[in-house]
């Protein structure tokens, strides 16, 4: 509770303000969440430009200390390998906690992923309203089915957008640092399937 007090809340609040604000100008729930989107993004772009220097500079370490790890591993094993790879490290003034640095964008979108669940879920304005094709955006879209089974596109096209967003900022990048963005577009996927339409076209915004 206190975190939440203290690092979502904030934003949540910042989330209202602007949809009630861009709401009572255009009264259109869907201008509303594309207005969110944009402010939201724009007042995160400081922290996702400091997130991805540090990012840059860890990726340029990892680079220069792989030679050295790899002739350990290949050289050593057990508690051996582990006492050299330490040395190594420390020797380099670094430690692999660092490597968290290169998950900084992901960890710094958690906060406003929630703030913007919390409240997008229970706003009662997105009842019925539709939007762009959407019939509803307070329910899940339903734009397709197979059968008596309704099939969600705005997830599935929130998805594509992710690896292919992934593709392109990862280019020439490490695997480790693809697999994980493209894990995120999936965890993303599993998360939004069923929520809400206008919550999904949020999100799928903020990644555009």
């Amino acid at each position: 509770m206190i975190l939440y007090n203290i690092f979502i809340y904030p934003i949540e609040l910042l989330v209202e303000f602007f949809f009630v604000f861009f709401y009572e100008s255009f009264e259109n729930v869907g201008i509303s969440i594309i207005g969110i989107s944009v402010v939201i993004n724009m007042l995160a772009l400081p922290l996702y430009h400091t997130a991805e220097l540090l990012q840059r500079k860890e990726r340029e370490v990892r680079l220069n200390l792989a030679p050295g790890v790899q002739r350990i591993k290949q050289a050593f094993t057990g508690d051996e390998q582990y006492m050299l790879l330490t040395t190594f490290y420390r020797q380099r003034s670094y430690h692999p906690v660092y490597a968290l640095r290169s998950s900084l964008s992901l960890l710094i979108q958690v906060p406003f992923f929630i703030a913007a669940y919390h409240f997008l879920s229970h706003v009662p304005q997105l009842q019925g309203e539709s939007f762009l094709g959407i019939p509803d955006l307070g329910k899940p879209d339903g734009l397709l089915s197979l059968g008596s089974f309704p099939v969600h596109l705005l997830p599935l096209l929130m998805t594509l957008i992710n690896v292919i967003a992934g593709a392109i900022y990862t280019k020439g990048l490490p695997l480790r640092d693809k697999l994980q963005l493209y894990a995120m577009a999936l965890l993303f996927l599993v998360l939004l399937y069923g929520s809400p339409s206008g919550l999904v076209l949020y999100w799928t915004l903020n990644n555009l």
